[in-house]
């Protein structure tokens, strides 16, 4: 299955390692993290005007999402959009 994470992009369910809240006032992800590794991953950011609520991490690849942690959480696990038929037009 698939996770969509915003702005038009999705990533496999099995690529990603975790999923955190970065929004939170308490969360130190960011800083003891993201901004120490940032030379070891690619970062794309999925927000707009730099919002970001989540940063999820694949093994290559760190996105930050204006999409809560919660909410991707439960599209994971409710594997969000598996009935969907997509179409080229």
């Amino acid at each position: 299955m698939y996770l969509h994470l915003g702005a038009d992009c999705m990533i496999k369910n099995t690529d990603i390692i975790a999923i955190f809240n970065i929004r939170d006032q308490q969360s130190e992800i960011y800083d003891n993290y993201i901004s120490v590794n940032k030379d070891k991953y690619k970062i794309i950011d999925l927000s707009e005007n730099g919002e970001c609520s989540s940063c999820i991490l694949t093994t290559d690849t760190l996105y930050l999402s204006g999409i809560s942690a919660l909410t991707l959480k439960r599209r994971a696990e409710e594997d969000f959009g598996s009935d969907a038929i997509y179409k080229s037009f």
